[in-house]
């Protein structure tokens, strides 16, 4: 036993050795990034001076064009160290006596730089759709959350990124979703990854169970956002799992901000309109105007399937554009919009 053991032990220190080396040796020998300049500055010193969520920093940015973008592409792969990372991955898996035997790993010294660079690119939306490689690879990859979460965030900030992805790439951003929406221990990606999963209606067998996992999640935005895009995937799932009636209850939360969103829904494609339709018209008679208008606009932009209770949704808009507040403005727009529609129906008959 003890001629087993020391034959055990000299295997994993003989494969402790030659990860270390190979690793150091990666961070060692890969060849150095050149530092070019940019605008008479070495792209590091740009890189350096970068600030989170500064807005005159996007402005800036936005006007270096495709040029600043590659320079920010640059500086979040320079920022990877992927030796280090790996290191210090296998370095918290290894048993404590061979751990006493190695280098300690170094500390992960460019996370803000990463976060930085990579929320910079997110504000920038359709003007860094280049960085959509790098980004994909960062919410897979990244060790921080904070950046995999700003990762995806990209994702969703970018207006109709998603939708324009190709399949390849789609396809291999899902992972990265799914597994922020299930990782418990680390909550702030899960939001982000709800929103986006509902642009996957390819991924319905995939997707759908767990979106309705997430609609048990303990975070409100998530269930929220979970029973949204569980609509759009799988409205037959959505249905068994009472997206739609949980939607209805987020409605009458307190908290304004949180409750018009649940009304936006409300009135998307997949939600069922024998149900979403009478708590909209009650949203419309609320008196906080953020509600009623939210009800105003989810009835304008209704999908065709609302359609056919016009005879509920047009009193209802009538009588909201009797209201002082902007309510009324913004009802009279819907309410035309619905008797236009109404009209063409009744002459096609």
């Amino acid at each position: 036993m003890r001629s087993n053991w020391s034959w055990i032990v000299a295997v994993l220190l003989t494969f402790t050795a030659g990860l270390t080396g190979l690793v150091l040796w990666f961070d060692n020998v890969a060849p150095v990034s050149r530092d070019p300049l940019f605008r008479g500055k070495p792209e590091s010193e740009w890189i350096k001076n970068l600030e989170y969520g500064d807005d005159e920093q996007v402005k800036e940015w936005r006007t270096y064009g495709e040029e600043g973008v590659q320079v920010l592409i640059r500086g979040l792969e320079r920022a990877n160290r992927p030796g280090e990372r790996v290191y210090r991955r296998y370095n918290r898996l290894l048993p404590d006596f061979l751990r006493e035997w190695l280098p300690a790993p170094k500390r992960d010294s460019t996370q803000v730089t990463r976060e930085c660079l990579v929320s910079l690119l997110g504000s920038l939306g359709s003007d860094a759709k280049s960085a959509t490689p790098v980004m994909i690879r960062t919410a897979r990859n990244d060790e921080a959350v904070g950046v995999r979460q700003s990762a995806i965030g990209y994702f969703i900030w970018s207006q109709g990124l998603l939708d324009q992805l190709p399949a390849h790439e789609k396809k291999e951003l899902l992972p990265a979703l799914i597994r922020a929406i299930q990782d418990a221990e680390n909550p702030e990606p899960t939001v982000n990854a709800a929103i986006a999963l509902k642009y996957y209606p390819e991924q319905r067998e995939v997707v759908a169970p767990v979106l309705v996992k997430a609609l048990q999640d303990s975070q409100l935005y998530v269930r929220l956002h979970a029973a949204e895009a569980l609509n759009r995937v799988a409205p037959d799932v959505a249905k068994k799992a009472g997206a739609t009636s949980m939607l209805i209850a987020i409605t009458k939360n307190p908290d304004d901000q949180i409750a018009s969103k649940a009304v936006a829904a409300l009135g998307r494609s997949g939600s069922q309109p024998d149900l979403a339709v009478p708590a909209l018209v009650e949203c419309l008679q609320s008196t906080n105007t953020l509600i009623a208008c939210e009800a105003v606009w989810a009835l304008e932009w209704a999908p065709e399937e609302f359609h056919t209770y016009s005879e509920a949704l047009i009193p209802a808009l009538r009588s909201a554009t009797q209201r002082k507040d902007h309510v009324g403005g913004y009802a009279r727009v819907a309410l035309a919009k619905w008797k236009s529609k109404s009209d063409a129906k009744q002459g096609a008959k």
